[in-house]
């Protein structure tokens, strides 16, 4: 299993390790970009961490390149 870091778009910045496999869409905001996963949140809806990287850097970290 390969865990990659980001930056969590919180208040106190924490690391938050994500593993690539489960990584099924990533968006760019203006201020962060949302990488979701393929587990789903108890409402039913989309689970996805907001980092602080750019749509560009996320894809290079995620893909390996």
């Amino acid at each position: 299993m390969r865990l990659v870091p980001f930056h969590y778009a919180g208040p106190n910045d924490p690391l938050v390790f994500i593993n690539p496999e489960h990584v099924v869409a990533v968006r760019p905001f203006p201020s962060s970009t949302h990488i979701y996963v393929c587990v789903l949140q108890k409402d039913g809806g989309p689970s996805y961490y907001p980092v602080r990287e750019t749509i560009d850097d996320v894809v290079k970290r995620l893909t390996g390149s």
